[in-house]
C-alpha cells in the first residue's frame, strides 16, 4: 500500500511537472519584425514563421515597419514590453543592426536576423537566417554569362546595369557576387561598361532609375542587369520595354522568385530571363524554430543558417513552379 501510494505521489509530481512545462511552452511569445509586409516575399515569410510558432504551441506577433527606422525601434521596445521571449527581424536599414542587437542583449532575449545580416557593436554577427548573399549573386552572374554567350552578344554595344540598394549590405553582396562571376566567365568584358544604378528596393523605383539610365545612354543596344531581388530586375525589364527595346535586347536574372508569376505568367518573351527562387516561408519558419530551441532548450543559436535557391526560367516555370507560386 505504501509502495502504491508512493508511486502515485511520484506520478502526480511528474504530471505536475509536465503540466508546468506545457504551460511554460504555451506562454512563449515570439515577435517578428519585417520591413515590407505587403511584398509577396514577406507575406510568405511571416506566414511561415506564424505557422511554425503555432505548431509549437507558441504565441506569434508580427509588425510591418515599412522601412521606418523609428517605428522599428518603437516596435522592438513594445514587443519586449509585451513579454516576447525572442525576436526575429528583417531590418529596414543595416545601420540599425547594432542598436537592435544591443537592445536585445539588454533585454536578455535571443535575436535572429532574417534576410539581412546585422552585427553587434563589437562586430560580432547576430545569428542569421537567409541566403548566402555573395554565392547566390554568383549564380546569377554565371547564368547571365551563359546567356550572353548563347545569344552572341560579344561585339555588340552592351552595358551592365548593377541596380543597387546601397543601404542593404546583403543587396550589395548579391550584386558583387554577380559581377565577379560574370567577369570571370566573360574576361573580355570591360568593367568600365558596368553602370551602378542606385534604387530603393522597389519595382516602381527600379523602372524610374532604369528609364533614366537608358535615356542617358542612347547608343547602347543591349542591356544586362542584376539586382538584389526580383523587383529590381523586373523593373529594369519593364523600363526597357517602355523605352521600345525588344525583349531579346535585355537580359536580367532576379533573386527571390516573388515576381516569377508576373514575369512568366503571360507567356510573352521578356528581358526578365529567370530568377533564383528561395521559399521565404522556410526562412521565417527556420528563424522561429531556432528561437524556440534557444528559449525552451537552451540550444545555442547557429551564427548562420542558409537556404539554397532553385533557378526558375520561362522554360521550366509552367511545368515546375506555376502551381507552387501562383494563386
Amino acid at each position: 500500500m505504501k509502495t502504491t501510494t508512493k508511486a502515485l505521489a511520484t506520478l502526480a509530481i511528474l504530471a505536475a511537472g509536465l503540466m508546468a512545462g506545457a504551460a511554460s511552452a504555451d506562454d512563449i511569445k515570439i515577435g517578428y519584425i519585417n520591413k515590407m509586409g505587403e511584398h509577396p516575399w514577406f507575406v510568405a515569410e511571416v506566414g511561415g514563421a506564424k505557422k511554425a510558432a503555432e505548431a509549437a504551441g507558441a504565441t506569434f506577433v508580427s509588425q510591418d515597419v515599412q522601412f521606418d527606422s523609428n517605428l522599428t525601434i518603437t516596435t522592438f521596445d513594445t514587443m519586449v514590453g509585451d513579454g516576447v521571449k525572442g525576436i526575429a527581424i528583417v531590418v529596414p536599414d543595416k545601420a540599425l543592426g547594432p542598436v537592435i542587437a544591443e537592445k536585445a542583449k539588454a533585454a536578455k532575449i535571443p535575436l535572429v536576423a532574417v534576410d539581412d545580416d546585422i552585427y553587434y557593436q563589437d562586430g560580432t554577427q547576430v545569428p542569421y537566417v537567409g541566403m548566402n548573399a555573395h554565392n547566390i549573386g554568383a549564380r546569377v552572374g554565371e547564368e547571365l554569362a551563359k546567356l550572353y554567350k548563347a545569344d552572341g552578344w560579344a561585339g555588340k554595344e552592351v552595358r551592365i546595369a548593377s541596380i543597387e540598394d546601397r543601404k542593404a549590405d546583403t543587396c550589395m553582396q548579391r550584386n558583387k557576387g554577380a559581377e565577379e562571376a560574370f567577369l570571370k566567365a566573360v574576361p573580355d568584358f570591360k568593367p568600365a561598361n558596368i553602370l551602378r544604378v542606385p534604387y530603393d528596393n522597389t519595382m516602381v523605383n527600379a523602372i524610374d532609375v532604369m528609364t533614366t539610365t537608358l535615356t542617358a545612354n542612347p547608343g547602347v543596344t543591349n542591356w544586362i542587369f542584376y539586382s538584389c531581388n526580383d523587383d529590381g530586375v523586373l523593373g529594369a525589364a519593364r523600363a526597357l520595354e517602355n523605352a521600345g527595346y525588344a525583349a531579346d535586347q535585355g537580359m536580367g536574372i532576379g533573386i527571390d522568385g516573388s515576381r516569377a508569376c508576373e514575369a512568366f505568367g503571360s507567356g510573352k518573351p521578356s528581358a526578365f530571363r529567370g530568377t533564383m527562387w528561395l521559399n521565404s516561408a522556410n526562412h521565417g519558419a527556420l528563424a522561429v524554430k531556432i528561437l524556440l530551441a534557444s528559449i525552451k532548450d537552451g540550444t545555442k543559436l547557429p551564427v548562420q543558417s542558409f537556404t539554397d535557391p532553385e533557378y526558375i526560367t520561362a522554360g521550366n516555370f509552367a511545368s515546375d513552379y506555376k502551381a507552387k507560386l501562383c494563386h
